[in-house]
């Protein structure tokens, strides 16, 4: 289907074939489990459990009794242990944390720098304003790559979408 959107213009609303709520979770591997919740803990300040060998879920803290909820429901991610990264990621596909504010972003990027030996991470890229936000990204030694960002109030998402789209073939 060929459709001319004008810039600013909303397509044509399609109802969904199906009716979701939110979107809740995620997978990535990792060659090492123990190294990889050293970093989600340590290093992102998430929630981690292993259920069973080779199987790690993360999660935001906040969901233990008398912690106060960031998010309901919650993001959960799935990380399984493999021999090998037999699909090694690009920086397109990160995954991303939001930070308080520029401030917070710049002292991630010192922090980053300076433990990267200890954590596995193989590069850090410079901070920078990128597609609204202020925000670095880097890459783990199984080439998982995470984004720290942050977004000004106005542009959380409101702002990007009230300018409608912009390109649409």
């Amino acid at each position: 289907m060929n459709m001319q959107v004008k810039p600013g213009a909303q397509p044509p609303h399609v109802a969904p074939h199906i009716k979701t709520q939110s979107l809740v979770c995620g997978t990535l591997v990792t060659t090492d489990l123990k190294r990889a919740r050293r970093m989600q803990e340590e290093v992102f300040d998430m929630e981690c459990v292993e259920p069973s060998k080779g199987l790690m879920y993360v999660r935001e803290k906040g969901h233990r009794p008398g912690e106060a909820r960031h998010g309901k429901p919650y993001w959960v991610l799935e990380v399984r242990e493999v021999a090998t990264i037999e699909v090694p990621q690009e920086m397109l596909n990160h995954w991303g944390f939001e930070a308080s504010s520029q401030a917070a972003v710049d002292d991630a990027f010192q922090k980053l720098n300076a433990h990267k030996a200890d954590y596995g991470i193989a590069r850090v890229q410079k901070p920078g304003f990128r597609n609204g936000s202020y925000a670095l990204y880097c890459v783990d030694k199984d080439s998982n790559w995470w984004e720290i960002e942050y977004r000004t109030p106005d542009l959380i998402y409101t702002a990007l979408r009230e300018k409608g789209d912009q390109f649409a073939e």
